[in-house]
């Protein structure tokens, strides 16, 4: 099953839950804040450019509208074998990203929100042998669905759906030779694995 059936049935699903438990006021997120962890990071797949270990954070100025930021960092090596050799590459991406977002319902122990985000992210590949250095710059704009279910008190779960606009800009470095240059836009859907939050007033 595709990430575009995923994503929908995972946030109806946490809708669901705290649904079931809900009261008029619903969850109380006046000056609340979080600090926030994804598994696989908060930029993960299309049409985010970085796949990494993500942090951030969110604080709510009034009962509906939040700020938020947060950071992908992912440091890796890659082995490749070719012809009876291998090599390997270190791997650095960094990303940052900020934006804001709307409450549009709440219950007991979940709310549903949109809203949008700017991301920049920059990766590098730099080869131990003679293979070509690889740099490339992300830029993404994105609006976003998403949810956050309460397990308990100061403590939630979320998934988000994502659909925006990622321009990439691309600098392969050949020794000895012209550096290839390109650039992409890519249109597209994406989803960001689950949030952990840890709520604090």
């Amino acid at each position: 099953m595709s990430r575009f059936v995923h994503a929908p049935l995972l946030l109806a699903a946490l809708l669901a839950l705290g649904a079931g438990s809900a009261q008029a006021d619903g969850v109380e997120t006046q000056g609340a804040g979080a600090l926030m962890f994804d598994y696989g990071g908060l930029f993960t797949s299309t049409p985010t450019a970085l796949d990494g270990v993500g942090i951030g954070g969110r604080y709510f100025l009034n009962k509906s509208f939040a700020i938020r930021a947060g950071l992908g960092v992912l440091l890796d090596t890659e082995k490749v074998e070719a012809a009876g050799a291998s090599e390997e590459s270190g791997v650095t991406q960094l990303g940052i990203e900020v934006g804001g977002e709307f409450v549009l319902a709440r219950t007991r122990s979940a709310f549903l929100y949109s809203g949008g985000l700017l991301q920049l992210s920059k990766f590098e590949r730099d080869p131990e042998g003679a293979s070509n250095n690889v740099d490339r710059f992300d830029l993404t704009i994105a609006a976003l669905l998403g949810v956050t279910y309460f397990i308990v008190e100061g403590l939630s779960i979320g998934a988000e759906y994502r659909f925006g606009l990622n321009y990439g800009a691309q600098t392969e470095e050949r020794p000895g030779q012209d550096n290839i240059e390109s650039t992409r836009v890519t249109i597209g859907v994406g989803t960001v694995g689950f949030h952990l939050g840890f709520w604090f007033d």
